[in-house]
């Protein structure tokens, strides 16, 4: 127990808070204090179990598809996916390596998960994770099994699977939209497309953002509420880059007069 003697010593000892940014914003650490920092991805092990014959399984596989024997080739894929459970559990202890290369990915929400959650995107979780090496595991299958079978399936997946796995994971950075630029991780978690996460910020922004004459509000709502890259902005808006540039940085004047705080909730978004 702590004596009453003993409270100069833990007031010294503690450590003084942090002291504000020039901004006057208090120190925030930086996000990835909290992402995993392993740099390093396991060897992989042997990816087999070694317990059947894997050639007379892929044998049946091939054969029941060119078929269209579905249920006989569920069985197949069954038998395969357990004697490959090693290269399997090898890519799920990978997810770590995965998000400390390259970094946290975002998934729409479906209708059902808008609900009770604002905002139209949510993390992909290690659950997601999973999906993704099963689903990329039967296309290196189906990959094989429709193509020329050069080299035992197991040296085909040891060469192709991380492969599938890193590559899915890395186009889930593209936005679904082709009109949209790419958004970093802060970007989705400070201002989903379409809506701010706080709401008293999203109405204010839009309701000085509709005080703007049409052209400048057009420029805005192109660019920094709807996402749109700057060519496709300017083709919309049938304007040169040169306007298009123009009539941004006029109506971040315009903002920034009227009401201070929407203007930068706006930049916050090219920040991040």
């Amino acid at each position: 127990m702590v004596q009453f003697n003993e409270f100069s010593m833990l007031l010294e000892e503690t450590p003084a808070f942090p002291r504000l940014q020039p901004e006057g914003l208090p120190f925030i650490p930086e996000l990835d204090m909290a992402m995993p920092r392993v740099y390093r991805q396991p060897a992989p092990p042997p990816f087999t179990r070694r317990k059947g014959s894997l050639r007379k399984i892929i044998v049946r596989a091939r054969r029941s598809r060119l078929c269209g024997d579905g249920p006989t080739f569920g069985t197949a894929y069954g038998e395969i996916t357990s004697e490959f459970q090693p290269a399997l559990q090898w890519a799920r202890s990978c997810w770590e390596y995965l998000l400390s290369t390259q970094g946290c990915r975002f998934l729409p929400r479906q209708s059902h998960e808008k609900l009770y959650n604002r905002g139209d995107f949510r993390a992909f979780t290690e659950n997601d994770y999973q999906s993704l090496i099963h689903r990329s595991f039967k296309e290196c299958l189906l990959t094989y099994i429709d193509g020329p079978a050069s080299v035992g399936f197991e040296g085909y997946a040891r060469k192709e699977f991380w492969g599938r796995i890193s590559e899915a994971y890395r186009a889930l950075e593209k936005p679904a939209d082709p009109n949209q630029r790419k958004l970093t991780s802060y970007s989705y978690l400070r201002c989903v497309p379409y809506q701010f996460l706080n709401s008293f910020h999203h109405q204010r922004v839009c309701e000085t953002v509709e005080k703007l004459p049409f052209p400048l509000r057009q420029v805005v709502q192109l660019y920094h509420l709807s996402f749109y890259t700057e060519e496709v902005a300017c083709a919309h808006a049938k304007i040169t880059y040169e306007e298009f540039r123009r009539r941004r940085w006029a109506a971040f004047r315009a903002i920034a007069t009227a009401d201070y705080l929407s203007y930068i909730l706006l930049r916050q978004i090219e920040r991040y």
